[in-house]
């Protein structure tokens, strides 16, 4: 039931010392696709890559959560969680003599008693809970105050970030450190890149149909564009799985009659997303609050011009590389889009201005960055 790959010998071969083993929880990986879970996938790759000699990479993982979203499989999958973070994890630290545990998805094990890293990468139930589950939002209040009140070492995205969980959670500033994330690595397969070459000129924009997203806005936008024909024969794709916000954007596209011109793909592979990217006119991101941002950069890593909101953390994030628009201001949002479809010039200083905004972020950096705080905390290793 418990899956453990310990990926490493137990000694180095050169020294009779142990090295300092590092355990990752990747259990978030089996629980969802969004920018956590990236998180914990390509942060662990590439702490193998970089792997220093006198510390290794231990990833932990949980059962699989069941797959069914009916309200029992919830509350199994609930009861699954707290099993794992207060008994199956502890177990797994001590038989695998973990000395520092990192846990991504913003919690803590709490009868685990090696210092414990915990990324935290936003507050958004508190600041924009409209949408989220009470009962969720009450446990994720808790587990999120406990995890910055008890962490040895808490992780940020950004500073934005960094601020929000020192004031609305109690961290403690010592504790806190900022480390930007790296792109995910997405290749796209010649089957995707052949069919989305097929699909008619298109505005893109990519994450969970949560109401945080704001793709409400984004449909009601697009349709102003499309009824002063200013959407210049773009359709729009919205690629991302299912959330909070999802019956509320189906219901305005049907209200504003565009189901021949809005297309919400649900979840897709990496290789279709990254064709997407590849062939998308333009990128939107319309997102009331973020924690980094990853789809953004990932648009002008391909090229892609980028229309942004100016949400929290968002423009820290991006610099001055998008065309930025009042995240609330639908009109403003809709102008964005169509001076971006339309003028050249700025799509050409906005391509060159992505591209080099794209390249400062890279896993490499991040894994050097995070084995540092790891090393911080590892004076109790043997």
């Amino acid at each position: 039931m418990l899956q453990i790959d310990t990926g490493h010998s137990d000694r180095d071969p050169l020294t009779t010392k142990r090295l300092c083993r590092v355990g990752l929880d990747v259990s978030v990986t089996d629980r969802c696709t969004t920018g956590t879970s990236v998180y914990a996938r390509d942060l662990l790759e590439a702490l193998h890559n970089l792997q220093p000699e006198d510390m290794e990479i231990v990833p932990l993982r949980a059962p699989k959560p069941f797959s069914r979203k009916s309200l029992a499989t919830k509350f199994m999958n609930f009861w699954l969680e707290i099993l794992w973070l207060n008994i199956l994890l502890p177990l797994a630290v001590r038989k695998h003599k973990i000395d520092v545990l990192h846990m991504p998805a913003n919690n803590i094990a709490p009868l685990v008693r090696i210092p414990q890293v915990c990324s935290i990468h936003d507050v958004h139930f508190m600041t924009n809970s409209k949408g989220r589950d009470p009962l969720w939002r009450t446990y994720a209040r808790w587990h999120f105050r406990f995890a910055a009140r008890h962490a040895d070492k808490i992780l940020c995205d950004t500073h934005m970030a960094r601020t929000e969980i020192i004031e609305l959670l109690g961290a403690d500033e010592k504790k806190t450190e900022v480390i930007n994330l790296g792109l995910p690595q997405r290749e796209a397969l010649e089957e995707d890149l052949r069919s989305v070459a097929e699909l008619p000129p298109y505005i893109l924009s990519v994450g969970a149909i949560a109401t945080n997203k704001n793709f409400s806005s984004l449909v009601k936008a697009f349709s102003e564009l499309v009824k002063s024909g200013k959407n210049g024969g773009h359709k729009l794709i919205i690629a991302g799985p299912p959330a909070c916000g999802h019956s509320e954007v189906i219901d305005i596209i049907h209200q504003e009659g565009l189901t021949d011109k809005v297309t919400l793909t649900g979840k897709v592979s990496d290789s279709l997303l990254a064709a997407l990217y590849q062939r998308a006119s333009v990128f939107v991101f319309p997102s009331l609050a973020e924690g980094f941002g990853f789809p953004p950069l990932e648009a002008m890593h391909y090229g892609v011009p980028v229309a942004a909101s100016t949400a929290p953390c968002i423009p820290e994030t991006l610099g001055e590389a998008p065309l930025y628009f009042d995240p609330r201001d639908v009109a403003g949002m809709a102008n964005a889009i169509h001076r971006l479809i339309t003028d050249e010039k700025v799509r050409r200083q906005l391509i060159s201005a992505g591209a080099d905004m794209s390249r400062k972020y890279s896993w490499d950096k991040t894994a050097r960055e995070t084995w540092s705080a790891y090393r911080s905390l590892t004076g109790r290793c043997p």
